[in-house]
């Protein structure tokens, strides 16, 4: 799903001139009051100079002031609190040690995975450069050479985990519901490194748990409903910022000067909940090692508790696979309603939303490009089930149960409707011919 800065010139300006104002008067009051308690004009002015030089250089996250911490729980909590208390409002969370609990916490030291048959044969995608740059190439090695020498190397491992190796990672009792992982399961992604990695300014179309099992990592978020229009995503095939993360430019970058970011520290053994398009940066620490899950936002409440499920690992999952332009139409004009911004902000979409969002789709999609608009609004009040004249998350989420239903309805129905016109107007020429002859 791409996403794009709706802010407009005017408004970076204005965001721009307040927190330069702002950061201008803090660095003079702390210049006045070092003068004042030292008595000193050459220390003042130094030191005045070094907060300058420190407010234009912070990495990204401490623009505007200290990031807040996220929510952390002992362990994953089942289904139904999980989604009302975290997925439905898009509250990030830690599962603290959660993770320690998982095979491949205590058994994936480099020496077991060298120890499998598969590691030689089995390759990964290489990419080169700790500090991401989406622009940097990739290659692929086997398992077994990139564990000796990705502790020497620049270098660092991102690719799916491999097959060989799922069993060893259950799926967390907080996403285990039959309908989400048969239905809505998107990828699984391993992310290995000695460390020192830096991941740009971005946000993913997906719902996202991520496990630690080694070292450390950092995320730095930001709520999407309340940074869209300043989070500088410049690049839309993406879905990420073009800003260094190391040293952030606020006369560039104006907007991430007034965002009120978030931090998350993640140990081993513990997860994270990442909400569906927030926005993040990551950083690591040490030997890294972690996993997540992606899966398809889906807002309605998971009522699963009472499933006797059995123990399920990541082997036992099947993936869509993150192109979401192979997914099926019903699931692509689910995506797209739930990345609208006014969907996002509102909670809610509107006729009007829906047939932008939905007429995108269509346009892209051979055989329905020529779907007029009275007919996408006949599919929202067929949506509307409640008839307020807004379509909510429930109803929003019949979409990839009753979609394809409509659309074949809708077919046939169109198809009568040109099956009477034609009838209608050979009639009529007919009457017209018999007059005049």
């Amino acid at each position: 799903v791409s996403t794009q800065s709706t802010g407009s010139s005017g408004i970076n300006a204005e965001y721009g001139g307040s927190t330069e104002c702002r950061n201008l008067f803090h660095v003079i009051i702390l210049g006045c009051l070092t003068f004042v308690l030292f008595n000193n004009f050459l220390m003042a002015v130094l030191i005045l100079l070094l907060l300058v030089v420190k407010s234009e250089s912070e990495p990204i996250g401490y623009q505007s002031s200290k990031p807040k911490g996220v929510s952390i729980l002992s362990d994953f909590p089942d289904a139904k609190t999980f989604f009302k208390q975290y997925v439905v409002p898009a509250k990030p969370v830690i599962f603290k040690g959660a993770a320690k609990k998982f095979p491949a916490f205590s058994k994936w030291t480099d020496s077991y995975i060298q120890s499998l048959p598969q590691s030689k044969d089995y390759s990964v995608f290489l990419e080169e450069g700790k500090k991401e740059n989406r622009g940097d190439g990739s290659q692929r090695v086997s398992f077994y050479t990139f564990l000796n020498i990705y502790k020497s190397q620049d270098v660092y491992c991102v690719n799916e985990i491999p097959p060989f190796m799922r069993e060893d990672v259950p799926v967390p009792r907080s996403i285990a519901c039959p309908f989400l992982v048969d239905q809505l399961m998107i990828d699984n992604v391993m992310w290995f490194s000695s460390g020192g990695t830096k991941s740009v300014w971005h946000n993913d179309g997906f719902e996202n748990i991520n496990c630690l099992f080694r070292g450390e990592k950092t995320f730095i978020l930001a709520d999407r409903a309340e940074t869209l229009d300043r989070a500088h995503i410049d690049v839309r095939d993406g879905s990420y910022s073009t800003v260094d993360v190391d040293n952030v430019d606020l006369k560039k970058y104006p907007g991430l000067g007034e965002i009120q970011f978030y931090k998350a520290d993640m140990e081993a053994g513990d997860c994270l909940y990442v909400p569906f398009l927030w926005f993040h940066h990551v950083s690591s620490v040490g030997s890294n090692l972690a996993a997540n899950i992606w899966w398809r936002t889906y807002r309605t409440e998971m009522k699963c508790e009472d499933q006797d499920l059995p123990d399920l690992t990541i082997a036992d999952l099947k993936f869509m696979g993150a192109d979401d332009s192979k997914f099926p139409l019903a699931d692509r004009v689910h995506l797209a309603l739930y990345a609208d911004d006014y969907m996002y902000n509102h909670n809610h979409s509107t006729p009007d939303v829906f047939l932008h969002a939905v007429g995108q789709v269509l346009d892209e999609t051979p055989g329905y490009e020529h779907v007029s608009d009275e007919i996408i609004l006949w599919l929202y009040s067929k949506l509307d089930g409640n008839r307020n004249g807004i379509l909510e998350y429930e109803e929003i989420d019949r979409i990839l149960f009753d979609l394809p239903d409509l659309l074949a309805t809708e077919h046939s129905l169109l198809g009568m409707a040109r099956g009477w016109l034609d009838h209608s107007i050979r009639y009529l020429y007919q009457t017209v011919y018999d007059l005049i002859s």
